[in-house]
């Protein structure tokens, strides 16, 4: 038998106040079985979407994922030829498979979260209803990001500069995707720790952010003057937007509860 270490996330069970019934007859009650993530059918279900959604991007532009790859780490005016990659009409099908790929494991990492942090509303809470709303939220919030950010920029900035912009932002989300599958399945195959796979999804997230804020930088603000514009611009447009992504789905969590 593994001995489960205290932030394992297999020790989570079933709260106490769930007693199951077991005639006399039956024997004792056993003690109850610890939740994984591997043995939940909503999670393989969200990994298999996510698969089929990568195997997908990879048939329809088989260069295209290493395209995505290497324009999250430039910007245009850090290529030769902004024509290089050799765009067609179909270049963006990729990208928006891997955003979506981005918002299942988003979900699925957000319902592993809950599922750790709070076992008392996790184990009352329909499941698939848990996950799908955190996936359904979160590809709900890219496209909300989308129409802000091409409203704001169309405001303060050029047409050709927007379009970039918008452009590698969801090449960076498209990336991200691909990073977080293969997280995904390390917490949810090897049962990770839950201290060691939050620090893993925080530094992914932090490393998206710092390349987001260098774009924002070289597109819009490359002078030393308009750093204050940048953070007033970068704050307004990315951070304070996740901090209302966050709270909203824990008003949705409360509106689970008082539904349970």
């Amino acid at each position: 038998m593994n001995e489960w270490k205290l932030f394992n996330d297999s020790v989570c069970v079933r709260p106490e106040t769930e007693q199951i019934y077991i005639p006399a007859d039956r024997g004792m009650q056993g003690e109850a079985m610890p939740y994984k993530l591997v043995s939940d059918s909503n999670v393989m279900l969200a990994i298999v979407l996510g698969l089929i959604l990568i195997v997908i991007a990879l048939q329809n532009e088989k260069k295209g994922i290493v395209r995505i790859l290497r324009n999250c780490l430039t910007t245009s005016s850090d290529r030769a030829n902004i024509f290089d990659d050799n765009y067609n009409s179909t270049s963006n099908i990729p990208t928006v498979l891997l955003c979506g790929v981005s918002g299942i494991m988003g979900g699925l990492l957000i319902y592993h979260y809950y599922s750790y942090s709070e076992p008392d509303f996790f184990f009352n809470a329909k499941h698939l209803a848990m996950l799908g709303i955190y996936i359904g939220v979160l590809i709900s919030y890219l496209i909300i990001k989308w129409i802000i950010y091409s409203f704001v920029n169309w405001i303060f900035f050029d047409k050709e500069k927007n379009k970039l912009w918008i452009e590698d932002v969801f090449n960076l989300i498209a990336a991200l995707g691909l990073i977080l599958f293969p997280t995904a399945l390390y917490i949810v195959f090897l049962d990770s720790e839950f201290h060691f796979s939050a620090k893993i999804i925080l530094i992914i997230i932090f490393i998206s952010k710092i390349l987001l804020f260098y774009k924002c930088f070289r597109y819009f603000f490359s002078g030393f003057h308009g750093v204050l514009h940048l953070i007033l611009y970068f704050c307004t447009l990315e951070i304070i937007p996740d901090l209302f992504l966050w709270k909203g789905i824990e008003l949705i969590n409360s509106i689970l509860i008082l539904k349970i």
